[in-house]
C-alpha cells in the first residue's frame, strides 16, 4: 500500500491522557505513511473549560473535526483507546463510508479499531465501576494520583516511560459519561476490531470481550496492561492491527 493510497488514521485518546501520550505509536503510523489525527478531547484538559463537558460534546466535536477530511474524500481508520471508545462508537454511526456513500458522499469511515476500550455511556455513567480509591471522587480538580495511575494504567512498563507518562496526565470533567449515550457501537456500519489487554487494570479484561462480541469485532488478545502503545511489543502488534484495519 502506498502512502498515496493509505487512509487517515482518527486516534482519539482516553480519559485524562492526551495525544502526547501515544506519541511513539502515531510517530511510527507517520513513518509508514499514514496522515494523523489527533485531536484534544473537550472533557480533558487543564483548565475550567472542561467544566460540565461531557461525551456527547466531545462526541459533536470529533464529527465536526473529521467531516471536512471526509469531505474531501479520505477514507478513515477511527483508533480508540479506553474512554475514546465511547467516543468513537458514537461519532461513526452515520459518517462511515456505506454511510455516506448511500448519500451520494464521497469518504467516509472505513473501520474502527477499539483498544482495552468503553464502548457505551449508560445512564450518564461508564458501564463499570471504576477502582477509585474511598474518597477520590474529584475527576475535574486532578488527574488520578500517581500511585492509582501505576496500578490502573501502566502496570508492567518501563519506569522512565512512567514518570513520562504520570507527568503528562491532566483532568477530567466530572461529567464526562452523562447523559446516556444514543448509539452503540453495533450500529456503526464498518468492519470493527477490539484490542483486549487481559492485565487491564482498569477496564476489566471480562468486560472487553464482552463488548467486543457486542459489537460484532474482531477480538485480538494483547497479555498486557492498559496501555499497550507504551510497551514495544504490543505497540508492534498494535501496528499491524492498525496495517490490518486499513486494508479492509
Amino acid at each position: 500500500m502506498s502512502a498515496q493510497e493509505k487512509p487517515t488514521v482518527l486516534f482519539i485518546h482516553g480519559a485524562w491522557h492526551l495525544p502526547i501520550h501515544y506519541r511513539a505509536l502515531l510517530d511510527e503510523l507517520r513513518s509508514l505513511g499514514y496522515p494523523i489525527l489527533a485531536p484534544y478531547l473537550v472533557t480533558t484538559g487543564y483548565d475550567d473549560t472542561i467544566d460540565d463537558k461531557t461525551h456527547v460534546e466531545a462526541t459533536s466535536q470529533v464529527r465536526d473535526f473529521l467531516t471536512p477530511y471526509l469531505d474531501q474524500g479520505r477514507k478513515v481508520v477511527v483508533v480508540a483507546h479506553s474512554f475514546g471508545g465511547i467516543i468513537a462508537s458514537q461519532a461513526s454511526v452515520g459518517l462511515t463510508l456505506e454511510d455516506r456513500a448511500a448519500r451520494g458522499l464521497q469518504g467516509g469511515i472505513a473501520s474502527v479499531v477499539f483498544v482495552a476500550a468503553l464502548t457505551e455511556a449508560k445512564h450518564g455513567r461508564p458501564d463499570q465501576v471504576v477502582p477509585f480509591p474511598p474518597g477520590w471522587t474529584d475527576f475535574k480538580k486532578r488527574p488520578v494520583p500517581d500511585e492509582l495511575a501505576r496500578v490502573l494504567f501502566y502496570g508492567g512498563i518501563d519506569e522512565q516511560r512512567i514518570q513520562d507518562a504520570l507527568k503528562a496526565l491532566v483532568w477530567q470533567s466530572e461529567n464526562t459519561y452523562g447523559p446516556a449515550g444514543l448509539n452503540t457501537p453495533a450500529e456503526v456500519k464498518a468492519p470493527k476490531t477490539y484490542v483486549v489487554c487481559k492485565k487491564d487494570g482498569i477496564v476489566k479484561p471480562e468486560s472487553q470481550y464482552e463488548r467486543a462480541k457486542a459489537a460484532g469485532a474482531e477480538v485480538v488478545e494483547l497479555d498486557c496492561c492498559h496501555s499497550p502503545f507504551l510497551l514495544d511489543q504490543e505497540r508492534s502488534v498494535l501496528v499491524d492491527v492498525i496495517n490490518k484495519a486499513a486494508r479492509v
